[in-house]
């Protein structure tokens, strides 16, 4: 098979260019065609001569993935898409639309590997299991299609769907680098943002190499017995030491670290809150608050009054909560509950 083309940074696209005779800027120019105008074939390059698209056309696949299914859900508007790809597996990916201040927030959520290896209790993907790595042009196929698709071009990345994005850590990142330049996406770094469970390695790698995307941590409980249980990666990788890295390492310029926590009935108690302060007692860091979303996990609802009670001590000891509300699902498309049950 053909490679895809949009495995290809940018820098790879001008040595490409380079050893075929072309002028590097023609790397620019690809990269308008494929991310800005969003074709759907080379031919439709025309400031590439004939001889230059039939060249792409022989040596690389343009699109990654076909659309398989899509749901809308009737409560919110949020859109669930399934791709296959070009193996027979298959992703899902969600584009949300939120009303902020009068402004359309869109976000696509997207994935960044088939299935899942982190075995996190609440989330779905985790039942079928880690099928392999997302390829660079296959995450970011999945925003050509869905801009193609609604007509809609979004506003904000999330690396939040299907797999552990830094367990895909060279891929996601590239995929991430694409996404931003200004010529293809026009997606601004500060509107990317890289979901983790918690994979210490690449958290710190991370950090050194001072990527400029904004980075989330799911935490989901403050003492590492219970945590060990929802999620085993803090077998492998203690939130408590990723806690002390953030506190030496995650540099005050940079944005919010967000936390993100899903919330059950037997985890957001009064010494929950006061754990949680105190594990990140030097970083600044803001608190993204999710109730636990509909699925098969066997877990315990919060009640609204524990809720309540829970953000109310996170305020009184400063620290930053959004409670962040659940967008499809009605149709299957909110956090945790991508399935993957095609495959």
């Amino acid at each position: 098979m053909k490679p895809f083309v949009k495995n290809l940074s940018l820098e790879e696209a001008e040595i490409l260019f380079e050893s075929i005779g072309e002028k590097p800027y023609r790397a620019k120019q690809l990269f308008n065609w494929l991310y800005e105008k969003n074709v759907t074939s080379f031919d439709e390059m025309t400031n590439f001569s004939k001889e230059l698209r039939q060249y792409l056309n022989d040596t690389y696949l343009l699109s990654a993935l076909e659309l398989e299914k899509s749901q809308v859900s009737s409560v919110d508007g949020t859109q669930k898409y399934l791709f296959k790809t070009a193996d027979g597996k298959y992703i899902e990916s969600v584009l949300i639309r939120n009303d902020n201040n009068e402004k359309e927030r869109l976000t696509i959520c997207i994935s960044s590997q088939i299935g899942c290896a982190m075995g996190c209790s609440f989330c779905q993907t985790a039942r079928m299991g880690f099928k392999r790595n997302l390829e660079p042009a296959e995450i970011i196929d999945q925003v050509n299609h869905i801009r193609r698709i609604s007509g809609l071009l979004n506003n904000n990345i999330v690396f939040m769907g299907m797999g552990e994005p830094f367990m895909n850590y060279d891929n996601v990142l590239k995929a991430a680098d694409i996404l931003n330049y200004s010529f293809g996406f026009h997606i601004s770094a500060r509107k990317i943002t890289i979901s983790t469970c918690g994979i210490g390695d690449a958290i710190e790698r991370f950090i050194d190499e001072e990527r400029p995307y904004n980075l989330a941590i799911s935490l989901n409980d403050t003492l590492s017995e219970k945590r060990r249980v929802s999620m085993p990666v803090e077998n492998g990788f203690p939130i408590a030491g990723i806690a002390e890295m953030f506190n030496k390492k995650f540099p005050v310029s940079r944005n919010r670290l967000t936390i993100v926590y899903v919330m059950r009935k037997d985890n957001i108690t009064s010494e929950d809150a006061k754990r949680l302060k105190k594990m990140f007692r030097y970083s600044r860091i803001k608190l993204n608050l999710i109730e636990l979303n509909p699925g098969d996990h066997g877990l315990d609802h919060p009640l609204k009054e524990q809720i309540e009670a829970f953000i109310k001590e996170l305020e009184i000891m400063n620290v930053p909560v959004s409670v962040r509300k659940s967008f499809g699902t009605d149709i299957d498309g909110a956090c945790g509950q991508l399935s993957g049950k095609y495959e």
